[in-house]
């Protein structure tokens, strides 16, 4: 797919719940449509499933031909870390932080904005369903 140099908008969520862990993306092209993407993971804390649906979601979009990419997230301290507002004090976090940096170079233009929960329901309700998929259900099943 070639590149678009329309604003790519980008809502994701994390959950990390009894139920398991999962990341949601909600990516909207300049083109139209909406492109949704749920992804079970391993056992993560609640800033690192935030983190990773955001990097999962920042490479979807590259991966797409994204130039200009608007992300929302409802964590606002992802937000204000990746921003530069809050400093991050762990080393893992760190990681995941100086992660999302390089994959922010890669753009022309990025912006990383706090969104309210309610603002942010369709992603949530697709972090909350990937969560609650059971590792069984992931595994290929043979055609009888």
């Amino acid at each position: 797919m070639g590149t678009s140099s329309g604003v790519w908008t980008l809502f994701t969520d994390g959950t990390s719940n009894v139920r398991g862990f999962g990341l949601d993306i909600v990516l909207k092209p300049p083109t139209g449509g909406i492109i949704r993407q749920s992804i079970k993971t391993a056992r993560l804390t609640n800033n690192e499933v935030e983190y990773e649906a955001m990097i999962a979601g920042l490479e979807l979009a590259k991966s797409l031909g994204g130039e200009i990419v608007e992300a929302k997230c409802n964590l606002l301290l992802v937000v204000n870390q990746v921003n530069g507002s809050f400093e991050v004090r762990e080393d893992r976090m760190q990681r995941y932080s100086d992660k999302i940096q390089v994959t922010l170079r890669r753009f022309k233009e990025w912006t990383l904005v706090h969104i309210p929960w309610e603002k942010n329901s369709k992603a949530d309700s697709l972090a909350n369903l990937g969560s609650s998929i059971e590792e069984d259900d992931l595994l290929p099943r043979a055609v009888v």
